[in-house]
């Protein structure tokens, strides 16, 4: 278990460390390319990750700065972005409809995120985690894109130069 722990911090120091060196290669013009990993079910976590993304949009809209945001969902994360629940493993999860500062839950957010983004940005769900909680493709949210499988959409992003992000 301590060697599991161990290879995520140098993981995650790596991820750290490859950052800034995308950045500064970051010319004028260019479009700034985030992909966000969501595979946690802590209400805390998602709410911390919506206001990141809010204030990744609001930044780069003020400086009329172009960018793309995909938020990739897979694991228990995937709840944020149904519909219906019926039917899934995930009926009984209480958090879709609470919290955030805006008192309106995820959904709410979600939904406020992508009208403000606009074409900016792109929510995507694993079909893989689909299968695996018995989640059809018409109880997902409306906006959502589909992959076959979210960790290797996020490697295949981060390999055509998107930053990643993951809340810890």
């Amino acid at each position: 278990m301590k060697l599991k722990k161990n290879l995520w911090v140098i993981i995650a120091l790596m991820m750290i460390s490859v950052s800034p060196a995308l950045a500064s290669e970051k010319k004028k013009g260019d479009v700034v390319k985030i992909v966000y990993q969501c595979d946690f079910p802590d209400i805390t976590r998602i709410h911390m990750m919506l206001t990141t993304l809010d204030n990744i949009v609001n930044h780069y809209q003020s400086r009329s700065e172009a960018y793309e945001i995909d938020l990739v969902a897979f694991g228990p994360c995937l709840q944020y972005v149904i519909k219906d629940f019926k039917g899934t493993e995930f009926e009984k999860k209480p958090y879709i409809d609470r919290g955030g500062p805006e008192k309106n839950g995820t959904t709410g957010r979600i939904r406020n995120l992508l009208m403000k983004a606009g074409n900016h940005m792109k929510i995507i769900a694993c079909q893989n985690t689909m299968k695996k909680k018995n989640v059809r493709i018409e109880q997902m949210e409306d906006y959502v894109e589909l992959t076959p499988s979210g960790i290797i959409k996020i490697i295949d992003l981060q390999g055509e130069g998107y930053a990643y992000v993951k809340i810890m």
